[in-house]
């Protein structure tokens, strides 16, 4: 073998480390396709089950604000029943099984929890229609949620 310069199989510190940096990334990227998917559902059921824990509790940030579009409830029920429904969320998520019931309960869920958006825009923005105040963007984050549920959801066919 020669090792002339001009050499095309001559391995050299710069081509070693790039096989090295390539070797890592496909192991990453293995690592990613193999759990990513499992990672995100229990993220989303430690999210649920907390901020359900949090509106039962009645220190959730909205629950108040939640509970003032339903008058004809009182306000202890509406944290417990809407609070059970986030840790009902999170627990259906815990098994492949129910996470097509998981997506039917937080899509109703949502359709409740971002309706302040709309029916108290000066609670829920501090510069309409851009700048959400703390109890608008803790509802926006809503839709992150359900769209990571959704995704979840959409995969039960998947390996994790």
């Amino acid at each position: 073998m020669s090792l002339r310069s001009d050499d095309p199989v001559k391995w050299t510190p710069r081509r070693n480390m790039a096989a090295f940096g390539a070797g890592i990334e496909r192991t990453f990227l293995a690592f990613v396709e193999d759990h990513s998917l499992t990672m995100l559902r229990y993220a989303l059921v430690a999210v649920y089950v907390w901020f359900g824990l949090l509106t039962v509790t009645g220190t959730s940030p909205t629950a108040g604000l939640i509970a003032e579009m339903f008058p004809f409830v009182p306000p202890t029920l509406f944290q417990v029943v809407l609070g059970g429904w986030e840790v009902a969320v999170g627990l259906a998520l815990l098994s492949r099984r129910t996470l097509r019931l998981a997506v039917i309960l937080l899509a109703s869920h949502a359709a409740v929890v971002m309706l302040p958006l709309a029916v108290f825009p000066a609670q829920t923005f501090s510069y309409f229609p851009y700048g959400p105040s703390f109890e608008g963007v803790y509802i926006i984050k809503d839709w992150v949620l359900l769209g990571a549920v959704m995704t979840v959801g959409g995969l039960v066919g998947a390996d994790d």
